[in-house]
C-alpha cells in the first residue's frame, strides 16, 4: 500500500511539472511575429490582430513591458507592422519594437592591435586612390 502512494505521489509530481507552459520572451525569442504576407502570430498561432492586446494582457505583460515583434528582412510593405502597433498602442503598450533576423560576425584570433593596424591599412589604401573613388565615413 504504501508503494502504491509513493508512485501516485511521484506521478502526481511529474504531471504537474509536464503541464505547465513557460515561453521565455525577449529579442531573441519574440512572442509576436508577422509574416511576409501579412499575417500575424503570436506563440506560433495565427491571431486577428484586434485580439493581440487581449491575448498579451492574459500572458502578463504590463503596459509598460516591452514587446518585441519579429518581421522577415525582406518585407516590403509595412502596413501590417504599423496596423500592429497602431492596435498596441490604441490599447496602452508603449514600447513595441520591431525587430528581424540579426546579421553579424566576429573576427576570432585578432587582437586589439591587429585591427587597429588592418583599418589604417585600409584608410592609406584609399587615400592612393583617385578623390573621386574614395569612400568617406562620417563618424
Amino acid at each position: 500500500m504504501r508503494i502504491e502512494r509513493i508512485a501516485l505521489a511521484a506521478l502526481l509530481l511529474c504531471a504537474a511539472g509536464c503541464a505547465t507552459e513557460h515561453y521565455e520572451m525577449g529579442a531573441r525569442n519574440p512572442e509576436v511575429a508577422i509574416s511576409a504576407d501579412g499575417g500575424v502570430t503570436y506563440r506560433g498561432k495565427f491571431v486577428d490582430p484586434e485580439d493581440l492586446p487581449g491575448l498579451l494582457k492574459d500572458s502578463g505583460l504590463t503596459k509598460q513591458d516591452t514587446i518585441f515583434i519579429h518581421i522577415p528582412e525582406d518585407l516590403r510593405d509595412m502596413r501590417a507592422p504599423r496596423r500592429v502597433m497602431a492596435i498596441l498602442s490604441r490599447n496602452g503598450f508603449t514600447r513595441p519594437i520591431l525587430l528581424s533576423d540579426r546579421k553579424s560576425y566576429t573576427e576570432l584570433g585578432k587582437t586589439a592591435d591587429e585591427r587597429r593596424m588592418e583599418r589604417r591599412r585600409q584608410q592609406q589604401e584609399q587615400m592612393k586612390l583617385p578623390p573621386n573613388q574614395r569612400t568617406i565615413r562620417y563618424k
